[in-house]
């Protein structure tokens, strides 16, 4: 019986890899251009066409597309000896502009790899206001819902921007924003004419909001729009300390990070292995240690942390792991860590390997 599994399989594989050797198409072509198309006009497709011109049925079991704008489709039934088929590609040039190549790899039950292409020019449809404030919120549009302030020094004002547009035929008031203590925006009311853009000012304080790293706060914009009355934006900002500013005792009582170790050597390693390590620091200041980030420089590199803020003489650790799959040879990636130390507002963690392959 054992036997007989054995030679069934081997008589499976051998039909298997004859047909491979006896299955060949031909295209009519690989490459179509489609010239200048127009974004308004949606999608384009083509049909590259071939023959089978070989002895053994040709079966296409899948098609890769090098973009996602790309579309592919198939026969899907096996194209018999002397028989032709197709692939048709579609292209969407949605929110596309000027040239672009692109191609689809074909998967089949041939040994010959085959590979189809399309190029052209996206010709973009002419911008609306509509385009420009996408985010719709009863009658007013907006750019977007959000305001980002950026870096702001403790102890200072900055302003951020919320573009609005009233795309109705009637005028939209603002009664009020309802906003946490350090933020202010416009004086209200405020009217937006039908048709009419309208800048609203936010006013950010960090002499009212002292905690350093990034802020997520919520207001809302409060109108008479019956369809959607209240408008909600996220306003984001990272306090810094300016440590230019800072006086000579303001410094010495300033947090300090200290690390056990800057660099970790993992050594030799096998390709695939995830590589686990940890660095240890202590806060040697006489001042809240804050971590607003740390940040990877690769997506093979994920580094995690418990919390952020660190009282004096406190100490934690920074785990951080490595992936070595698709790594060779000598490789190093690091870690930054973004603090409120004046002395150390960033410090850089290595990591190196050296990764053989299996």
């Amino acid at each position: 019986m054992k036997s007989l599994i054995i030679l069934t399989t081997l008589t499976i594989f051998s039909i298997g890899v004859f047909a491979q050797e006896l299955t060949e198409v031909q295209f009519e072509k690989v490459l179509h251009n489609f010239g200048d198309i127009r974004e308004e006009n949606g999608p384009v497709s083509y049909d590259f066409r071939f023959t089978n011109v070989g002895k053994a049925d040709f079966i296409i079991s899948d098609l890769k597309a090098s973009c996602g704008c790309t579309s592919p489709a198939y026969s899907k039934e096996p194209v018999k000896p002397g028989k032709t088929g197709f692939i048709r590609v579609t292209y969407d040039p949605t929110n596309k502009e000027g040239g672009f190549n692109e191609t689809v790899t074909v998967t089949s039950n041939s040994k010959t790899k085959y590979q189809v292409s399309i190029l052209g020019n996206v010709i973009p449809r002419p911008r609306t206001l509509l385009d420009d404030y996408p985010t719709v919120m009863g009658a007013l549009r907006f750019k977007v819902h959000h305001v980002v302030m950026g870096e702001i020094n403790r102890n200072s004002f900055d302003t951020g921007y919320i573009y609005a547009y009233n795309n109705s035929d009637k005028a939209v008031t603002i009664k009020y924003v309802s906003t946490p203590e350090h933020i202010r925006c416009d004086p209200t009311p405020i009217v937006i004419q039908p048709k009419e853009k309208k800048t609203i000012q936010v006013f950010y304080s960090t002499y009212i909001q002292q905690n350093l790293g990034y802020n997520f706060d919520r207001i809302q914009l409060v109108t008479d729009d019956a369809a959607y009355p209240e408008k909600e934006f996220i306003v984001v900002a990272n306090v810094v300390n300016n440590y230019i500013q800072m006086t000579e005792e303001q410094l010495a009582n300033a947090p300090k990070i200290e690390f056990d170790k800057k660099v970790h050597d993992f050594g030799t390693v096998k390709q695939g292995q995830i590589l686990t390590t940890e660095f240890t620091f202590s806060n040697k200041g006489k001042d809240q240690l804050v971590i607003y980030d740390t940040k990877t420089n690769c997506g093979c590199t994920a580094s995690t942390l418990n919390k952020m803020r660190f009282d004096p003489g406190e100490s934690s650790i920074i785990k951080v792991t490595l992936d070595t799959k698709g790594k060779s040879g000598y490789i190093q990636q690091s870690v930054t860590v973004k603090t409120n130390d004046p002395n150390n507002p960033e410090v850089v963690l290595l990591l190196n390997a050296r990764v053989e392959k299996l």
